[in-house]
């Protein structure tokens, strides 16, 4: 059993929301590495496409970010996680 939030609260409100940034600042750091080694491993297989290795490397930081999604899909909404502390809930 949930315990219901006290919206007539913002001081408890925000620290529920500091603590999920803090949880969350380590997912959203490695999504933000792979998103880069993503980029530079693409622009070095662009120049040399017969590169095998290069290949695998662009093939396991997709895979990696996929993962990452699937697991934290608010990582690529284009709406901010924190809003779900302050909206009530849907019905």
């Amino acid at each position: 059993m949930t315990v219901p939030i006290d919206y007539s609260d913002p001081d408890r409100l925000l620290q529920r929301i500091h603590r999920f940034r803090k949880e969350v600042q380590q997912v959203e750091t490695e999504y933000l590495e792979l998103r880069v080694l993503l980029r530079d491993a693409e622009a070095a297989l662009r120049e040399a496409p017969e590169d095998g290795k290069m290949r695998l490397r662009v093939h396991h930081y997709k895979r990696r970010l996929e993962d990452l999604e699937k697991r934290y899909p608010w990582l690529t909404s284009s709406k901010a996680p924190e809003i779900a502390f302050w909206a009530p809930p849907a019905g």
